[in-house]
């Protein structure tokens, strides 16, 4: 990534109520400032209502003026749409002073005008009140001095925040812990596939295989996504994960990390459960569930994540998913299924720093119980339904030939209960 610089902001005002209005979209509706020395506008890309704001306080609002500025606009709406991936943005110019009446007629269905003298304009405008309902709370009365150096304070903070989004401030510790888990289980696993069949190691100790899992076996669905058998299979996913993890571990920390690990393992064994009848293993489900949140993230914090999305996790989606289509053996179930358990595990938990939307994590939550019942149930029968019989055999001949008689009895009896 580029090495970016904070632009320092000069404006040219000397009206305080400007000043008290400009305070409040920054410090209070987290709009920053786009403009220059002598245009006010502002952007805040995740506001529901006006995602560009233009402040007029030099000139007289005129129909030329209206027509320039919308036409300013919708370039600056364009680039926004293509760069964030937006459906719609819309405008709303704030006049300070007198307006010419036609103006109205003239501006486009996305670009609304309020046109306000002072504070107490304010509290009788129904357009800035409808954008903006705590508007009416917030004293645009304050004193110059007082709104300078709060206006000073939010603007370096706000672009401290955006440079320093990918600058791991505190020590990523959950996902630390997992990555080296990874390694430790990689290379316990190395030596154990040097002596004895993948296979055989793999469903050992731990891998998804149908049978044990309807069986009881549950811990199979979490214990799998810290196994891997082979090196680039490992560095693979331990790297993606040691990097991209941080990052999510930067907006997601503590209990929400956790939870985002253990429901991506889940989702992607549930996944590969329901819909194959292989055996598989490896973290390339939590990687893709990290990829899940990313998405999530790019999303719920646009301006933040968005480029990343674009420019460095969609492409390098694009090349894996092509590329594992031409590799033998790959869960592309577990994939997607990891993926999609990334996504609403970080729907679930939410971004500490926005505020919750409790309807939609109480939405997310029924649709991740009714996917994990319907995924149930399609493994139970997808296993019900394909003879194991052989390789159940050559799982316990296996045990047998070890010595491990308790865990082949217990298999015969687990696979084979009608026999005596």
């Amino acid at each position: 990534m580029e090495k970016q610089k904070i632009r320092e902001i000069k404006l040219k005002i000397e009206n305080e109520f400007v000043l008290n209005l400009i305070s409040y979209l920054t410090v209070e509706e987290n709009y920053i400032f786009v403009g220059n020395e002598n245009e006010l506008w502002f952007e805040n890309i995740s506001h529901p209502k006006a995602q560009l704001i233009y402040i007029n306080d030099q000139k007289k609002f005129t129909s030329a003026h209206t027509t320039y500025i919308s036409q300013k606009i919708k370039a600056i709406s364009k680039r926004i749409k293509q760069k964030f991936l937006l459906s719609r943005v819309r405008g709303l110019i704030i006049n300070i002073g007198d307006v010419d009446a036609t103006v109205f007629d003239e501006a486009p269905a996305d670009i609304f005008i309020a046109n306000v003298k002072d504070a107490k304009a304010v509290s009788q405008n129904k357009t800035l009140i409808d954008c903006f309902p705590e508007i009416t709370s917030f004293n645009l009365n304050a004193d110059i001095f007082e709104i300078a150096q709060k206006l000073q304070n939010v603007s370096k903070q706000k672009a401290n925040n955006e440079l320093n989004i990918f600058k791991i401030k505190n020590k990523p510790i959950i996902n630390n812990t997992y990555f080296i888990l990874l390694t430790l289980a990689f290379v316990y696993l190395w030596f154990q596939n040097q002596s004895q069949p993948l296979a055989f190691v793999a469903i050992h100790y731990g891998a998804t295989y149908n049978p044990l899992i309807v069986a009881g076996e549950y811990w199979r669905l979490i214990a799998s996504a810290f196994m891997h058998l082979d090196l680039m299979h490992f560095i693979f996913n331990a790297l993606f994960i040691y990097r991209f993890g941080a990052v999510i571990e930067n907006s997601f920390p503590k209990w929400r990390m956790v939870l985002i690990i253990l429901i991506s393992a889940v989702m992607a064994s549930l996944f590969g459960f329901a819909f194959s009848t292989n055996f598989s293993f490896g973290a390339s489900g939590v990687a893709y569930g990290f990829i899940g949140v990313l998405v999530f993230l790019g999303f719920e914090m646009r301006r933040m994540f968005m480029p990343l999305l674009r420019h460095t996790i969609i492409p390098m989606l694009v090349i894996s998913t092509l590329f594992s289509l031409f590799m033998p053996n790959i869960d592309h179930f577990g994939h997607l299924g990891g993926f999609i358990g990334g996504f609403l595990a970080a729907a679930i938990v939410g971004v500490p720093s926005i505020k919750p939307f409790f309807s939609r994590t109480l939405l997310t939550l029924a649709t991740f119980a009714i996917l994990v019942s319907g995924l149930w149930v399609n493994g139970v029968r997808l296993t019900q339904n394909h003879d194991f019989d052989d390789f159940n055999l050559a799982l316990i001949s296996k045990y047998l030939e070890l010595g491990e008689t308790e865990r082949a009895e217990q298999l015969a009896e687990l696979f084979f209960p009608e026999v005596e």
